[in-house]
């Protein structure tokens, strides 16, 4: 059982979910450039409608509510509040003042995502996160939103998953700007990213009395395969918080949450990319490492490691058939929400919020009418007993499921299904699975 002042909560993103993206002076994003051609997404789908929140925000929140959740995250989308002028759009602003007002009136806590991944076009066609003025645009975005909600939100994350904003994006380039960056330009993205979340910050405990701040990394933890090996269960830890050139480091952990917890890059960093440094000033080290109150993690799956004959660290291969999503990167790893929030903690000294962690699969209704997901009932479970595990050890203070809805899973387009709630894309209409009535649930028990 989790304690009383733990938080319940489930999650979202405005360009999956909002719709409406001509409505009421939007301008354009990157993932509407993005989706543009369909090739660049799986189904050729695009963001248009999706679950269509602007226009239902309401409903949203009524079934929010009757989810029993003490707290909702969601984004602001950057291209509905600020102008191609750079001045504030009023009636993109007036949609997120309304929701916030709407949550507190069920006694549901709003907590804002200010970036995640729906950058104006106009930005980016000033260089995106390698113009080294996009700090200065965030803070002044960043400013303009708390403002706005100021006595409706108190708790804000800066930025969600920095890895995909930069590895994913533009080293694999398979999300919007899909534009592809050198080792030296992806650092210099990189150090840019992590000023805009240092400005963020001073701008929030400036504005925002009794704030609470954090950042939304990703990651894939490095599992034991042998628990009972603890000298496994170290080099596990060493190879979690690796900085090295030869592997996805972009990707990674350290190379985000060293500098914004710890103050600098990893030693492996200056050593690796000597010679292509961004210039990193001790000002802006300052300025990056920001007390922060919590450390949140969006976790999906692991990776299991063993020693090998030789004892060097090896990967361990999935069995065939090993348990898994209907998307490809996710294999079911329960001891994820046990090793991945260990290590961060033995790592940061911060107390951990999951800030996404949820199941896709290939939902659909059945002959009864209902939505029956016993893969994300499972997987739910699963997690949230390991996570249960170590809360005893270390400090936990809470946890949300992506999704609320089915929504535009990104370069997936609409063909993936995350949600509690199953979107008709035909329709609009929202059916309640039965995931979402377990983990009612398990909200109500405080426990699996």
């Amino acid at each position: 059982m989790f304690d009383k002042d733990f938080i319940f909560g489930v999650a979202t993103a405005s360009f999956q979910i909002e719709g409406s993206l001509d409505a009421d002076g939007r301008c354009k994003s990157i993932w509407d450039t993005f989706t543009e051609n369909k090739k660049n997404i799986l189904d050729g789908s695009d963001a248009s409608k999706c679950s269509d929140s602007y226009l239902r925000y309401k409903e949203d929140v009524k079934l929010i509510k009757e989810l029993g959740v003490d707290a909702y995250r969601f984004s602001i989308a950057w291209p509905r509040v600020i102008d191609e002028n750079n001045k504030p759009n009023k009636k993109g602003i007036r949609y997120y003042v309304n929701l916030c007002k709407e949550l507190i009136k069920k006694n549901i806590k709003p907590i804002v995502t200010l970036y995640h991944w729906d950058l104006p076009q106009w930005l980016e066609d000033k260089g995106g996160f390698l113009n080294d003025e996009i700090s200065n645009y965030f803070e002044y975005y960043v400013d303009v939103i708390t403002k706005a909600l100021d006595g409706l939100v108190t708790d804000y994350i800066t930025i969600n998953e920095p890895q995909c904003i930069i590895y994913t994006s533009h080293v694999a380039c398979v999300f919007a700007p899909g534009t592809k960056y050198s080792d030296k330009e992806i650092l210099k993205a990189v150090h840019n990213l992590l000023l805009c979340h240092g400005k963020a910050v001073k701008v929030i405990r400036r504005n925002v009395k009794n704030s609470t701040v954090g950042i939304a990394p990703c990651s894939r933890p490095i599992i034991p395969f042998d628990k009972n090996n603890k000298l496994l269960e170290q080099k596990c830890y060493e190879k979690y918080f690796e900085c090295k050139k030869e592997g996805e480091y972009a990707n990674l952990v350290s190379i985000y949450s060293d500098p914004i917890f710890l103050g600098d890059y990893p030693k492996s960093y200056y050593e690796d990319f000597k010679d292509i440094l961004p210039n990193i000033t001790k000002e802006d080290l300052e300025l990056i490492h920001q007390p922060l109150d919590y450390l949140y993690q969006n976790f999906y799956s692991g990776t299991y490691y063993n020693f090998d004959e030789a004892g060097n660290l090896k990967q361990e291969p999935f069995y065939p058939g090993f348990p898994e999503g209907n998307i490809d990167w996710l294999q079911v790893v329960p001891e994820a929400l046990y090793y991945g929030p260990k290590f961060l903690y033995q790592r940061y000294k911060t107390p951990i919020i999951i800030s996404e962690n949820g199941f896709c699969d290939n939902d659909f209704v059945s002959l009864d009418g209902k939505v029956h997901d016993p893969g994300r009932v499972d997987y739910l479970k699963r997690y949230l007993m390991e996570f249960e595990r170590v809360s005893k050890e270390i400090e936990v203070k809470g946890y949300f499921v992506w999704s609320l809805f089915d929504n535009f899973e990104w370069n997936s387009g609409l063909r993936k299904r995350f949600g509690l709630v199953y979107v008709d894309y035909r329709t609009g209409d929202r059916i309640k699975k039965d995931s979402f009535k377990e983990y009612k649930n398990i909200i109500k028990k405080r426990g699996v």
